[in-house]
């Protein structure tokens, strides 16, 4: 029976070293320098794109989006309260209620350009005009009821919201859009302190 040892130097043989460039004193070893490109791995197109660099003898370092860092830390709020789109209500004394498919701020806009040239585009600036209200900033003037995509949802949101005040005798919506609704009735019943 071989011993371990002699088993083992047996294969260390079999294996040869590998061999060191041969460098002389006066020579510097060659450093092969190669091109990197970063890449964010997002889909099968990034593949494609990343072969088409290494045929090009380029590289690819894959990266994450996904950082722990960015995990951790919240990042304040920028947008806009009013960028957004959904239910609103323009207030006085008495309320309006309307929808917005685009950005609130946009809509505001238009109010207060009908309010200022005179023109009953709306309810709201109809009474505005009739009673001699101030059309005050859109902090003050405009209230977000709730924020909701364009469709059939803010328009049922919008009906509601209109339901509401309109219950609460408090409204400067048509009357003729306005149907008697159990549903809303046992929201509002529900709302109710």
């Amino acid at each position: 029976m071989t011993s371990c040892r002699t088993m083992g130097s047996r294969h260390i043989n079999k294996h040869p070293t590998p061999r060191q460039p041969t460098v002389t004193p006066n020579q510097k070893p060659e450093k092969t320098t190669h091109k990197w490109a970063p890449f964010t791995y997002f889909s099968r197109e990034t593949t494609f794109i990343m072969n088409i660099f290494k045929k090009a003898d380029i590289r690819i370092a894959l990266r994450t989006n996904n950082t722990i860092q960015k995990l951790l830390i919240r990042k304040p709020q920028t947008r806009d309260k009013y960028s957004r789109s959904g239910a609103y209500k323009l207030t006085c004394n008495k309320a309006y209620v309307g929808q917005m498919g685009r950005c609130f701020t946009q809509r505001f806009k238009e109010h207060r350009n009908a309010f200022k040239s005179g023109r009953n585009t709306s309810n709201y600036v109809k009474h505005a005009l009739e009673h001699s209200h101030l059309f005050g900033p859109i902090q003050e003037t405009m209230q977000i009821l709730q924020y909701q995509a364009k469709g059939a949802h803010l328009n049922t949101i919008e009906r509601y919201f209109i339901y509401k005040e309109f219950s609460n005798n408090n409204h400067l919506n048509d009357n003729s859009n306005i149907a008697p609704n159990k549903i809303f009735d046992a929201l509002l019943k529900l709302q109710k302190p």
